[in-house]
């Protein structure tokens, strides 16, 4: 996925209420782009966040946030933060083997499992 490939997947997500931020990994974890330049994610994190995922751990951590993983398969990803209030973690693998994810506040027009699956749909565009 290019640049302006995910600055368009970023529009279609923002469409919905509560996306806090979009980012693009590599297979390896490393961050390709990110929706918003002070996004917090490091590659160090996201690296540890995406080996939670290949790895179906039961949980991953974010921002120093613990998020259970709610569904995992090697396509999709939801994981939610149930005790801090720090949203949720959805994801998609992309047509070309990077990695599609979004950090979403705790309450928003969509449950978690249907942005896990509107991530896949976009991902796959």
């Amino acid at each position: 996925m290019n640049e302006q490939k995910f600055n368009q997947v970023v529009e279609q997500l923002n469409e919905y209420e509560g996306v806090l931020e979009v980012f693009l990994l590599n297979s390896e974890g490393e961050v390709i782009f990110k929706s918003t330049p002070i996004s917090p994610i490091t590659n160090h994190e996201a690296i540890t966040l995406l080996k939670a995922w290949k790895e179906k751990e039961p949980s991953l951590t974010y921002q120093k946030s613990r998020f259970a993983i709610l569904k995992n398969d090697d396509i999709q990803l939801a994981a939610k933060n149930i005790t801090g209030g720090k949203g949720n973690i959805a994801g998609s693998i992309t047509k070309d083997g990077n990695y599609l994810l979004i950090h979403t506040a705790s309450e928003t027009g969509l449950i978690l499992l249907e942005w896990s699956i509107f991530v896949n749909k976009v991902a796959w565009s």
